[in-house]
């Protein structure tokens, strides 16, 4: 399994260029092979966006369609200017999961978002990108942040969309809780830890085979969380 660390990113511009593709789409290599190859141009990315040739380089994925892993594809590098066909895009700070990798720019990236859009990350879905540094006959240090969700401080559930955030009283999303267990500033249901276990289980059977391994491991991982911290894992 590919090894990450969670790291904490200030939030940063970057401008591009940008195509509609997604997984299921046949074209999406070439889609996005052909952005790189427009970007690259130095005509384009040194001149239009005043950088040097040893400037690092990002692509992007944001705009995520969840129902059918579409995204926009964007190939960018930090510019205080936008000409005319370029898209801002604003990575936002929060906490990513954090790969690393040196070696082929053609081969990496897509054998790594293989693995990683299996892995069981609470991502958030907003924007997650590849960093490009000290490229030479064609490989480079690669970075590839993945954004990673709010979760509830309740039931763990991963918040990534706006939808997903509880309620304080008056009204302002609650970032420590989602909405099915917090709303106006309280909470929905009354429960022991041990409840809670047993409603997530009970909420998506279908996601725990195996009831009593995931059972313990919520058991050991629950006390962590805002609401149960210090309770009885038994």
């Amino acid at each position: 399994m590919l090894q990450y660390e969670v790291v904490t990113l200030p939030a940063k511009r970057v401008v591009g260029l940008k195509a509609r593709t997604g997984n299921t789409d046949p074209a999406c290599p070439q889609t996005i092979g052909g952005l790189w190859g427009q970007f690259m141009r130095t005509e384009v990315w040194q001149a239009a966006l005043q950088r040097g040739p040893d400037a690092v380089c990002y692509g992007l994925y944001t705009n995520y369609g969840l129902d059918d892993e579409s995204y926009d594809a964007v190939v960018a590098c930090e510019s205080a200017s936008c000409p005319e066909g370029f898209a801002v895009v604003e990575i936002p700070t929060g906490e990513y999961a954090k790969f690393h990798f040196h070696g082929d720019v053609r081969k990496i990236p897509m054998q790594a978002w293989s693995e990683i859009w299996s892995l069981p990350l609470p991502r958030a879905y907003g924007v997650d990108f590849e960093e490009y540094r000290n490229a030479a006959d064609g490989c480079a240090d690669i970075d590839i942040y993945v954004g990673l969700a709010e979760i509830c401080q309740s039931c763990g559930m991963p918040m990534a969309r706006p939808t997903d955030f509880g309620t304080e009283a008056d009204g302002a999303a609650s970032h420590t809780y989602c909405t099915y267990c917090y709303q106006n500033g309280a909470f929905t249901y009354d429960a022991t830890m041990e409840e809670q276990i047993e409603h997530n289980l009970n909420c998506a059977p279908e996601l725990y085979s195996d009831r009593e391994r995931a059972r313990a491991m919520m058991r050991e991982y629950f006390p962590t969380l805002q609401r149960w911290k210090g309770a009885d894992p038994e």
